[in-house]
C-alpha cells in the first residue's frame, strides 16, 4: 500500500476508520522535524491512526503553525534550522493558547543534559529516536484532546 503525504503545512487526511491502529480519538498533532522523510513518514503513520496531522520542517514554521492550529500535541525535534526546538518550545509556552499543548521532544539527543534542557524549555516529554510505537502511543494517550 502506498501512502500519500501532503506538502508542508497541509493536514493529513484522517483515516476513514479512526480505530485503524487502536486509537479511537482523533488528536490534532503538529510534527516538527527538518528530516522531511522522517516527518512525512511519522505524519502518515499518525494519520492512519485517526489523527489530524500537520507538518513543519523548521522551528519558525513550527511556531507559526502551532499558533494558528493550537494543536493538542507537538512532536518536535531539537536540532532544527532557523529556531531550535528548545527556543521554539519556550516561545510556545509563552503563548496563552498553547500552555496546555503537550510538547514532546522527539530527538536523537538523549544525554542527561539534553533531557534537562528540554524540561527547562517547557517540553512535557523527551523521547529519543528511534522511538518505539508503544512509547509514542503512551505519550499520545496522556495528551489533552482539543480539536485543531
Amino acid at each position: 500500500m502506498e501512502l500519500e503525504t501532503k506538502p508542508m503545512g497541509h493536514a493529513m487526511s484522517k483515516a476513514n476508520d479512526a480505530d485503524t491502529a487502536g486509537s479511537s480519538a482523533s488528536r490534532c498533532i503538529l510534527i516538527v522535524d527538518d528530516n522531511q522523510d522522517a516527518a512525512d513518514s511519522l505524519s502518515a503513520l499518525l494519520g492512519l491512526m485517526g489523527n489530524e496531522v500537520h507538518v513543519a520542517y523548521d522551528g519558525l514554521q513550527a511556531l507559526e503553525m502551532a499558533t494558528a492550529l493550537e494543536p493538542d500535541i507537538v512532536l518536535m525535534d531539537i536540532g532544527l534550522p532557523k529556531l531550535n526546538g528548545y527556543d521554539a518550545a519556550r516561545q510556545m509556552r509563552g503563548i496563552a493558547a498553547l500552555r496546555t499543548t503537550t510538547l514532546v521532544a522527539l530527538t536523537g539527543w538523549g544525554q542527561g543534559e539534553d533531557k534537562r534542557r528540554s524540561q527547562e524549555a517547557g517540553f512535557d516529554h523527551h523521547l529519543v529516536k528511534p522511538v518505539g510505537l508503544d512509547d509514542l502511543q503512551a505519550v499520545l494517550d496522556r495528551a489533552q484532546r482539543p480539536a485543531c
